[in-house]
């Protein structure tokens, strides 16, 4: 429920007209009467801004809809809210999980351990062919051979 400013302004200052004359009445002074109606209206304007700038922070019914929650738990719910695409990957080769491209991330973890160990070699830590045949103690047109075949079948994807 809002904060109607007119209305409860039109009250206030009936409610202050029946004090001033009752103030008068006792005895004080204008001057007195003057500052405790403008200390009174300061605290209803603290009141008046409180009302307009705070609002219910209620969390929908488990059952009910989002119409019941406040604006402002809903924004909270949208900034709290992440989605997050988590792919299981071989632990030796976490660097595939920091790929974005989904098919492409597919395609990898299609590959067996062993092209996945040359890929890693090769194309993430940089190492050429020569050293790779070395590490899988092949040849080097074989280590070759094999980089083309995970090229070809990882740009069908």
């Amino acid at each position: 429920m809002s904060f109607n400013k007119g209305y409860e302004l039109k009250k206030f200052e009936a409610h202050w007209e029946k004090l001033r004359i009752e103030y008068a009445v006792a005895g004080m002074t204008e001057e007195a009467i003057q500052k405790m109606y403008d200390y009174d209206r300061q605290q209803f304007n603290s009141k008046r801004t409180f009302v307009e700038r705070t609002q219910e922070f209620t969390a929908p019914a488990y059952e009910g809809s989002e119409e019941e929650a406040s604006p402002l738990m809903l924004r909270y719910q949208e900034v709290i809210t992440t989605t997050d695409t988590y792919h299981e990957t071989k632990s030796k080769f976490a660097w595939i999980g920091e790929i974005e491209n989904e098919r492409l991330l597919s395609a990898l973890e299609n590959l067996s351990e062993d092209d996945l160990k040359l890929l890693t070699l090769y194309a993430y830590e940089g190492y050429n062919e020569s050293e790779i045949s070395k590490v899988f103690n092949i040849s080097q047109p074989a280590i070759h051979k094999r980089i083309m075949k995970i090229t070809i079948f990882l740009k069908k994807f």
